[in-house]
């Protein structure tokens, strides 16, 4: 048993690399210990791999959710949102991306989960990235939260990290979000260098670089960091 379990895990994270997602989301519908290989990666150190376990993670969750296993998905994320409490003892790494990566798969959930990832994350050092990168992922669907959430939010801006910074200001340019613009523009002098996962890709842009695009996708002027 245990050699097998081995050689699924392995399967599984060759499976991951080469982003073959159906296959994935079959072994993982059909087969538990395939489903388990899969939860592991999210805490991968190998971030190709983990973001690939992130999207398979909410990929299954669809499928679950469309054959009407809702309560099923619901449990998963009630999981997820447990692995980021005190109680747990870890810290729920990925689990806010995962979050927010279901809630882009199966929108009608947004409401309460969308709200929850925020208020689970922002105050949270080691999980505000991840709730960040929520934010940007869910967009216009989210602006409602974002709002309701703005003191929270808009204290991240006093932050000194580049990789939250950009992450913030990538978050309020993709839900549209106008009252951050300027904080946004005060960070076009930093050529600080930020990578994020976004369109099934890592993009390396400067700090400057993801503000500008967020103050222009906002008020849809191109170049909008510069002030007049």
């Amino acid at each position: 048993m245990e050699q097998g379990n081995l050689s699924v895990k392995n399967q599984v994270a060759e499976l991951l690399k080469r982003r073959e997602y159906a296959l994935l989301v079959e072994y993982c519908i059909r087969d538990r210990h395939s489903w388990q290989a899969v939860r592991f990666r999210l805490y991968d150190l190998d971030e190709p791999v983990r973001w690939a376990a992130i999207e398979t993670v909410a990929k299954v969750m669809e499928q679950w959710w469309k054959a009407g296993r809702g309560e099923k998905v619901r449990n998963y994320i009630r999981t997820l949102f447990w692995s980021m409490t005190d109680e747990s003892g870890g810290i729920g790494w990925s689990a806010p991306q995962a979050i927010a990566e279901i809630i882009a798969h199966i929108p009608e959930i947004i409401d309460p989960y969308g709200s929850m990832m925020i208020a689970h994350t922002i105050d949270e050092p080691p999980l505000v990235k991840g709730g960040l990168w929520g934010v940007g992922r869910l967009g216009k669907r989210i602006e409602d939260s974002v709002d309701f959430f703005r003191d929270r939010i808009f204290a991240v801006f006093a932050s000194t990290d580049a990789e939250t910074l950009g992450l913030l200001a990538w978050a309020m340019g993709q839900t549209g979000y106008r009252p951050a613009v300027p904080f946004l523009r005060q960070m076009q002098v930093s050529d600080a260098a930020v990578t994020i996962y976004c369109n099934g890709e890592f993009s390396v842009k400067s700090l400057g670089e993801w503000a500008e695009e967020a103050v222009s996708k906002i008020t849809g002027v191109s170049g909008g960091l510069k002030s007049s």
